[in-house]
């Protein structure tokens, strides 16, 4: 083989260092998508999909003060996160509660039996204690059944 100088040269090494990289696109793509469906990340269809999803308390109409109420829903409240085509349980024994920042103190407003429907869902109006501090606060909804769930926001307890 004979080494070669000058433009044509680095001319021969630019086109071919262009074809490999042009190439590689068109096998990692299918690489990775191969990778992906083996390892359970794939795309799923079934009523599963959303239940290891991150549960977000919706509130409703609500007073939040001491005596006040809160009204409010989370779905995909299961026992175990089945999105890779598995069968949901439904979360049972659920409890609805609020921790003041300034005390750490839990107040349990209820405990719901189950959630219920297709997307498994947790929702009802609840009393807040008459002395709950005013301030910052932690409402929860949560499962200790199987995998656990858990969802939680911060809300604010203000006066009547």
């Amino acid at each position: 083989m004979r080494w070669t100088t000058g433009a044509r040269a680095s001319t021969r090494r630019r086109r071919a260092g262009a074809r490999w990289r042009a190439a590689t696109p068109a096998i990692g793509v299918p690489a990775l998508v191969l990778v992906l469906a083996l390892s359970g990340c794939g795309v799923v269809s079934s009523g599963a999909s959303g239940s290891c999803a991150v549960k977000e308390i919706e509130l409703g109409e609500s007073a939040l003060h001491p005596g006040g109420a809160v009204e409010l829903s989370v779905d995909w409240m299961t026992a175990t996160c089945e999105d890779t085509g598995g069968v949901n349980r439904t979360a049972e024994d659920v409890a609805v509660s609020v921790t003041p920042a300034s005390t750490g103190h839990e107040y349990v407003l209820a405990t719901v039996d189950r959630a219920v429907g297709e997307r498994y869902t947790v929702r009802g109006r609840f009393t807040l204690p008459a002395d709950l501090p005013l301030g910052d606060a932690t409402l929860a909804v949560t499962s200790q059944m199987g995998d656990g769930a858990e969802a939680s926001r911060t809300v604010t307890i203000t006066a009547p």
